[in-house]
């Protein structure tokens, strides 16, 4: 679906632990998570990449980490780049140590002991990248990572995005098709948008903004009408999953794996 990505052809994952309510998470007045039926529609996300062709692998889980099966957020893979992210909250720091002997065929680059990053910060969109400046991510590790993706290939364009109002960029705006991004009305931000169209979506359906594209497959939150219908409207192929669980815990669909 996005020109600058490559094809996906492989998802590592890690199982969530029985402690993963003990995470980090601002969505605390949604009520405390239901394990088993976290884990269910965990599987139901693995299987649905499976279907779109993916070799995935899950890796078992590890309770010394409760957020480490939000993979996405330690590092940033692009072509053969896996750019190790320090995150800006002390307790995920590690989680990036123990996926490394699972990504050991990937050119590793460590973020350096300056930068604060966050893989959910970083938006790969048709033609650009764009990275959320937040309380993960600072201007010094947007800049590590901007360096690293560039010597991966040259001349990409990728750009720092003050924001508030969610933990991560990507929890509330994400790229629904080429030219198209599809927005949660409670991330708020003064970043020049005017070279895409924007589809806001209403608050109810804000968590519906992180959609995840994997390669001619949508995937959408469930349960949010407005969403489905602009994914409908922009993607051939849609596939709806219900995702209650890690939204409680600041989660969604582009988190719990990493495609390359």
């Amino acid at each position: 679906m996005s020109r600058l990505l490559p094809t996906f052809t492989r998802a590592l994952m890690r199982l969530p632990a029985a402690n993963f309510a003990n995470g980090v998470t601002s969505a605390a007045h949604l009520g405390p998570p239901d394990y088993d039926r976290a884990i269910e529609q965990y599987q139901n996300y693995a299987q649905a990449l499976r279907a779109c062709g993916l070799a995935v692998t899950v890796l078992p889980a590890d309770e010394r980490f409760p957020d480490g099966h939000f993979v996405e957020d330690p590092f940033v893979i692009y072509r053969d780049l896996a750019f190790h992210c320090r995150s800006g909250a002390p307790s995920r720091r590690g989680e990036g140590e123990s996926l490394k002997p699972s990504l050991g065929e990937l050119r590793i680059v460590d973020a350096p002991a300056e930068a604060r990053i966050d893989g959910g910060d970083v938006l790969f969109c048709s033609d650009r990248v764009l990275v959320g400046i937040s309380e993960r991510t600072n201007i010094a590790g947007y800049r590590a990572l901007r360096d690293a993706l560039c010597s991966a290939a040259s001349g990409l364009r990728v750009y720092p995005v003050p924001f508030s109002g969610l933990l991560h960029l990507k929890s509330g705006l994400t790229e629904l098709a080429p030219g198209v991004l599809i927005h949660d009305p409670a991330l708020k931000t003064d970043f020049d948008l005017s070279w895409v169209r924007v589809i806001t979506l209403p608050p109810e359906e804000g968590h519906a903004a992180d959609v995840l594209p994997v390669n001619d497959t949508l995937f959408v939150a469930a349960d949010c009408p407005q969403a489905l219908a602009a994914a409908e409207a922009h993607c051939d192929r849609v596939v709806a999953l219900d995702m209650s669980e890690f939204v409680k815990m600041d989660g969604g669909l582009t988190c719990l794996s990493l495609r390359y």
